[in-house]
């Protein structure tokens, strides 16, 4: 009887070793996996034709170019990605109306960080769809002389987004011979990657000044920074888009190249705010793990 007891309490000893290897294993497995996930730095530079109006000064359009600059830390494979950065973009803007002509100049920073997750029911091997999360927020600093009191503006909107990601694997497989007129040349295999985000604001929110624009300080001759500014919650809208074409270089490292679409309004009844752009970016990933 002892010796079936001893027996038992080895067996057991030796089945909870054996689960406690197997999941210091598959945990050590999972380390690996996170460490071996491609990671690059992003540097971006693009522009391209946006357009504002202010409810609170006026109801005309301004139009004009942005000029776009970004910073990001992108870590990606097929199952999960994470990406933050910062992004900045700056433009002078028109308006021509009744033969007169005003300009603001615009300038605008945003904060963002994103995750996302393979969905492994709808993915396949032609294609892969990951849905997560975008947090941003941007800030926009105005200036336009003819509006005098209310020549300057500034906006913050913070934005919760619902995101989904389609990807599609375009890389070319095998060497190819081409010819063009009478020059012969060869099309090396070559990883490439094409992509396509929405991202749907489900909390937007708004950080600026009402309809009086001007708060009563500065008349007082006693000015306030952000006087009679307004936070809204669950207010507004804003949809965003990128079109990815990414190029996998032999270094590991990549090059990007994305059309860019944002447009959002503030929440409000006359004191509303709207902006949309649209940019033509490109991006040189530095691959900093060389996985």
């Amino acid at each position: 009887m002892i010796k079936k007891n001893k027996i038992i309490t080895l067996l057991l000893l030796f089945v909870s070793l054996a689960s406690i290897s197997q999941t210091e294993s598959s945990t050590l497995s999972k380390k690996e996996l996170r460490k071996n996930t491609p990671a690059y730095i992003g540097i971006s530079a693009g522009l391209g034709p946006s357009n504002f109006r202010d409810f609170a000064t006026s109801p005309l359009f301004y139009k004009g170019i942005s000029k776009y600059l970004s910073l990001s830390y992108l870590k990606a494979n097929s199952k999960r990605e994470s990406e933050i950065g910062l992004s900045y973009s700056f433009g002078q803007f028109h308006n021509k109306f009744n033969n007169h002509s005003e300009f603001s100049t615009v300038k605008s920073v945003s904060l963002f960080y994103s995750r996302l997750y393979q969905i492994r029911k709808l993915s396949s091997q032609k294609l892969n769809i990951k849905a997560g999360g975008l947090l941003s927020t941007s800030g926009n600093f105005r200036v336009n002389e003819a509006l005098l009191n209310n020549q300057i503006g500034f906006e913050l909107i913070p934005t919760l987004f619902g995101s989904v990601k389609l990807e599609k694997d375009v890389s070319r497989k095998k060497e190819k011979n081409k010819k063009f007129l009478f020059i012969k040349y060869k099309l090396k295999p070559r990883t490439k990657n094409l992509a396509f985000r929405l991202n749907v604001g489900l909390i937007n929110s708004s950080f600026r000044n009402g309809y009086a624009y001007s708060g009563q300080s500065s008349l007082l001759n006693d000015p306030v920074l952000f006087d009679d500014y307004q936070f809204k919650i669950f207010s507004g809208y804003r949809v965003n888009s990128a079109l990815d074409y990414t190029i996998s270089l032999k270094n590991k490292n990549a090059i990007q190249f994305s059309y860019l679409w944002d447009a959002y309004k503030t929440g409000g009844d006359l004191d509303k705010f709207e902006m949309a752009n649209h940019t033509l970016k490109f991006t040189l990933l530095f691959n900093t793990n060389n996985k």
